[in-house]
């Protein structure tokens, strides 16, 4: 499918990026339009860090990204894939714009509707009736607060744009707008998309979180590493080169810029300007240059991450689970920020689960993804061991009877909400989070990078620019997160590079 460069050994690169996720593939594609000529360093044999997927019973599962939002027209990632060349190749299917998330609580049967823009108020009314206010405030802020992000809306802008919103924790700027609890929980149900915590998570990481999913949400078919595929040919056809199996373990500084990444196979890739896609940490241990003080290195080894997570993937017996194009989020115990819960007796609390339609038998589910947070120290045991495609260190027994505990255990809570599932799963696995560390290089697993606090914005900020002069940073450790997180990051490493007003004109085809 893909050429084979392997003869292409100890060349000299405009750009050398270090990761094929979401973050390095866009960046490659973006420069790689400009003439660069671009390597990509990828450890893994699939690339797509995040948006990887994996065949389990003849069905594709997603590793992470379940669904995509703000795909629709005019949005900035519409734009950005766009401009990528891949968005009117990328096979889409909608969920259901008026439920495109259902938010529900311990036993009731009430399920809160999440919609699209369009729909938003119409569907929670009846369920808030004296809240319609509330509601439309709500908008009028989501809108607000991302309108002061510049490069979220693809613009030139300053920096202080920001500050008027940055100091806002989400819970208590809810709580600004509506006094109904249950508004308030319903507003934030879907904060695994976020890992949200209670008077600490800022409303900005709410606001950029949710923004998209208000224009659209679809999912990708077959699977979210459609994405990945689709850049990887676009960057083909520019001249860019992707080397899988390739674990950079040293990076060689000479007369204070960065000139070479070693791989495990003892090859050198020589580039002008390098791109770290992967986490700070990660590039950390990599490079011994003088250029990252202590101060530096023991800040970002010390900075808090959001949780990991289980995944539980299940193949369904066919036409025995209606599809309805939503996706669920069910909070056992009545508490909307289950991150709290990691130790406790209630956990695990939040489910996220997404249903995947049947192509055979439509109206009807062929998969189920559960996810639930979970802390990697229930894994610690097997902290050393690593298991991706090419790279297989066997996990024993023990870890594979750890699984099925947790396996079984998360499976009851679910029968609960879903009882209709009890002799509809035909097949089932389950993913740790050292999977979700092997398979997306970050630290523990972490979901979502680092952990943002209202209170201290600082601890969570990682630059661009480094102290190399050709070195930068991209992806969701240094930024934001999810597919539009990380694509405006990775337009603004690039702005680095090509100049702001350049190359944010040529995305809005200004030129």
């Amino acid at each position: 499918m893909f050429a084979n460069f392997s003869t292409m050994q100890e060349q000299d690169y405009d750009v050398v990026i270090i990761g094929a996720g979401l973050g390095g593939l866009l960046c490659g594609v973006l420069l790689a339009k400009e003439g660069k000529k671009v390597c990509i360093l990828e450890k893994n044999r699939q690339i797509g860090g995040c948006l990887q997927t994996f065949a389990f019973h003849k069905k594709v599962f997603d590793a992470c990204v379940h669904y995509v939002g703000g795909l629709s027209e005019g949005t900035g990632l519409n734009k950005i894939l766009s401009y990528a060349g891949i968005l009117d190749r990328l096979p889409l299917k909608s969920l259901n714009p008026q439920r495109v998330d259902l938010i529900s609580f311990a036993d009731e049967k009430v399920e809160y509707p999440i919609a699209t823009r369009p729909f938003f108020v119409e569907q929670l009314l009846p369920f808030f009736p004296k809240e319609e206010g509330a509601l439309t405030r709500y908008l009028e802020l989501i809108t607000d607060v991302v309108a002061r992000f510049p490069l979220y809306h693809l613009r030139v802008g300053s920096a202080a744009e920001k500050d008027t919103v940055l100091g806002l924790e989400l819970v208590q700027t809810l709580r600004g707008l509506t006094k109904d609890e249950r508004l308030i929980q319903v507003l934030a149900g879907n904060n695994f998309l976020y890992a949200g915590v209670a008077g600490q998570t800022p409303f900005y990481n709410h606001a950029l979180s949710l923004d998209g999913y208000l224009h659209s949400a679809d999912k990708v078919l077959p699977g979210s590493s459609q994405v990945a595929k689709l850049l990887w040919k676009e960057l083909q056809h520019l001249g860019g080169y992707i080397q899988r199996n390739a674990r950079v373990e040293r990076l060689v500084e000479q007369d204070g810029m960065l000139r070479y990444a070693v791989t495990d196979d003892g090859r050198k890739w020589f580039g002008k300007e390098f791109i770290s896609a992967i986490p700070t940490s990660a590039l950390l241990s990599i490079i011994e240059s003088r250029a990252f003080r202590p101060a530096f290195r023991e800040r970002v080894q010390a900075m808090p991450h959001t949780p990991s997570a289980i995944m539980i993937n299940l193949v369904l017996r066919p036409k025995t689970i209606v599809y309805t194009g939503s996706n669920h989020y069910w909070h056992p115990s009545g508490a909307v920020f289950a991150k709290q819960h990691l130790g406790s007796i209630q956990w695990p609390d939040t489910q996220a689960l997404f249903f995947n339609e049947d192509p055979q038998h439509p109206g009807f589910a062929e998969s189920l993804s559960i996810l639930v947070y979970s802390s990697f120290t229930h894994f610690a045991a097997w902290a050393e061991s690593e298991n991706i495609l090419g790279v297989h260190h066997c996990r024993e027994l023990g870890y594979q009877e750890k699984k099925e505990e947790f396996l079984d255990s998360i499976l009851a809570k679910t029968y609960r909400k879903f009882p209709e599932l009890r002799g509809a799963i035909l097949a089932r696995s389950m993913a740790s989070p050292l999977s979700f560390r092997d398979y997306t290089g970050t630290p523990n697993g972490s979901l979502y990078g680092p952990e943002k606090n209202v209170h201290a914005p600082a601890q969570a900020q990682i630059g661009l620019r480094t102290k190399l002069p050709n070195l930068y940073f991209t992806g969701q450790n240094v930024n934001l997160h999810g597919v539009m997180g990380v694509s405006i990051t990775a337009v603004a490493t690039c702005c680095e590079l090509l100049g702001m007003e350049y190359l944010l004109e040529k995305i809005n085809g200004e030129t």
